[in-house]
């Protein structure tokens, strides 16, 4: 019984997610009637599956639901803002039994008589907002077990035909005449083509656990590593056979990481899925009208990723909310329409992933931001006099930095996007903002693809060989000689290199990692790296070459040095650290120097 608990659980969670989303969207167009039957269907499956198990709690909610569903669908009732908040409701209370089943096997103490009472009046013309201002929202959903598809958007199948039938004939049916019902109806209704189709898409997924592939995924990584030495250690005159052999093993591990890869890719409309429900209860919270537009949703990215920027991207997606959209009286007199836009954009670019967070709101205002960090002590007014509107509004990342003028419930209280931006360059990703008051504001956060296995240039200093990941990569220098001296300048004590006529600070890499230079060599190799809205050189001693590295953790003695973000085992055996250049940015202070 454990396993077929499990199989449900997994299930449900799967279909609640899209459940949140099709209500929003439902509520927005009425009339999809494709959306309303395959709300239906869900609800419908899970009232059968917990009646099967033995969840009578669940089942009682979930066939309240599906009548109102059914006069819904029907047209014999209109689906308005109080029966979708009921029915969203009533989605929070089948999460919330859900996470009390995954955890202890029982459906837990709370009691939803109140709720169904609210949701059986509604099934009348009574008055929908007063029954939707009793109708409360259950507590924070439990988290969703991860699913491994081979086609994220594949909806899961029903458990049975849907019948069109009106709840009261429902009740007076024994449970003998509802089954030989179904099984009449699914004769008649159900095409035996559309039902084999139907089990060959259900036989192309399978559910895998994400241990499971984490384990796969160490045991490429190890592979990519026995690659690395094999080709390395090939001599140059070996025979032809033995080079062909060590090709092959090449091509064929280079194509199993990928697609162990793929295994691990999810598209990041797994997590948007959340944003129409958050969107709507703050617009309704703070009394504003707020559309969400989406384009990307199905963008990829490993899957630790996606967890790992859920977070910040719910606190962008509030404050955009919160701050950025004005109210729809400020708006009609700034000659807006009333209603406010929130664009959520994702796609790939330059290995990868990029995410735009776009409002139409009233923009940063930067002498705002000047008047707040003065009082704050956050910079100084000579400091403030000398800055630009951009360097004033990069302020908001500001530790504890908040222009609201009171605390809410959503936010205000200065905890959030120094957060955001710790977290998203925690992962080796980058966030800026960009605002033009009055018009609107946009986030962008760049993301790497994955974190496992990456692309990296090694280079050497000090006796000691680095990796630096190809993504911060944007060109290679070498200046020889007389050239070397004569290129390298020096402004408030600080090196430069002139690059195309523009200035490139420089960083020495054995003077951040104090260590003793190895060779004399006049020539001065420049590695051009960038790193959020900088551009800075690296000057090496040896650069190598480019090859694919098995990213490995610091330890936790280790995780306090902010030059390095990460370990790996070269080819011949041997610990490369793996630069951290947003960390090589902070501790060179280059962000001190000034362009002139």
């Amino acid at each position: 019984m454990g396993k077929i608990i499990n199989e449900f659980l997994v299930e449900s969670y799967e279909n609640l997610d899209q459940l949140d989303q099709n209500l929003i969207e439902l509520e927005q167009n009425p009339d999809a009637t494709s959306i309303l039957s395959s709300i239906f269907r869900t609800i419908h499956t899970i009232k059968g599956a917990c009646g099967f198990i033995g969840f009578n709690k669940l089942e009682s909610v979930a066939h309240v639901g599906e009548n109102l569903l059914s006069k819904l669908r029907d047209g014999e009732l209109d689906l308005d803002p109080p029966r979708t908040s009921a029915l969203l409701a009533m989605v929070d209370a089948i999460r919330q039994m859900l996470g009390c089943i995954e955890g202890d096997r029982s459906e837990g103490d709370v009691d939803y008589t109140q709720l169904i009472i609210n949701l059986e009046k509604l099934l009348t013309n009574e008055d929908a907002k007063e029954v939707a201002a009793q109708t409360t929202e259950a507590p924070a959903p439990a988290p969703t077990p991860a699913v491994v598809k081979k086609k994220p958007e594949q909806e899961a199948p029903a458990a049975g035909p849907v019948l069109k039938e009106k709840s009261g004939d429902r009740r007076k049916s024994t449970p003998a005449e509802q089954a030989a019902h179904v099984a009449k109806e699914g004769e008649k209704r159900v095409n035996p083509d559309r039902r084999s189709e139907t089990r060959s898409v259900a036989d192309s997924s399978i559910r895998v656990d994400v241990e499971i592939l984490d384990r796969l995924m160490n045991l490429v990584g190890k592979l990519v590593l026995a690659r690395n030495q094999i080709l390395q250690f090939v001599p140059t005159g070996a025979d032809s056979h033995f080079l062909a052999t060590s090709q092959h093993l090449n091509l064929v591990t280079t194509e199993l990481q990928k697609v162990v890869m793929k295994t691990r890719m999810q598209p990041i409309g797994n997590i948007w899925s959340i944003f129409p429900r958050v969107v709507r209860n703050l617009s309704m919270s703070v009394g504003k009208k707020i559309r969400l537009e989406m384009e990307g949703k199905e963008t990829e990215l490993d899957k630790t990723l996606i967890e790992a920027i859920k977070d910040p991207l719910t606190h962008i997606v509030r404050n955009s909310c919160d701050h950025g959209i004005e109210s729809p009286e400020k708006r009609a007199e700034n000659g807006k329409d009333e209603e406010g836009v929130l664009l959520l954009r994702a796609f790939h670019e330059g290995g990868q992933v990029n995410i735009e967070i776009v409002d139409d709101g009233g923009g940063i205002d930067p002498e705002k931001i000047k008047k707040k960090a003065i009082e704050k002590d956050v910079i100084t007014p000579d400091q403030a006099e000398r800055m630009g509107d951009q360097e004033l509004v990069n302020l908001i990342f500001t530790p504890g930095f908040s222009t609201a003028e009171k605390v809410t419930n959503v936010s205000g209280r200065g905890v959030g996007m120094d957060v955001v931006r710790t977290n998203i360059e925690k992962i080796g990703g980058t966030v800026d903002i960009q605002s033009r008051l009055g018009k609107g504001t946009t986030i962008r956060a760049k993301i790497p693809l994955t974190l496992a296995i990456i692309p990296a240039l090694i280079v050497t200093t000090g006796g000691g060989r680095y990796a630096i990941p190809q993504v911060n990569l944007l060109e290679l220098v070498r200046l020889d000689g007389e050239e070397a001296k004569k290129s390298v300048e020096q402004i408030q004590g600080a090196p430069v290199y002139r690059l195309r006529g523009n200035l490139l600070p420089l960083v020495y890499l054995h003077k951040e990692l104090q260590l003793k230079k190895n060779n004399e060599d006049e020539a001065i190799n420049i590695v051009v790296l960038h790193a959020d809205d900088r551009q800075f050189g690296l000057v090496v001693e040896g650069i190598s070459d480019t090859e694919e590295i098995v990213v490995k953790p610091l330890g936790e003695q280790l995780k306090g040095l902010v030059a390095f973000s990460g370990a790996t085992i070269m080819g011949d055996g041997k610990l490369a650290l793996i630069l951290d250049v947003m960390g090589l940015v902070q501790k060179a202070f280059l962000y001190k120097i000034k362009k002139h």
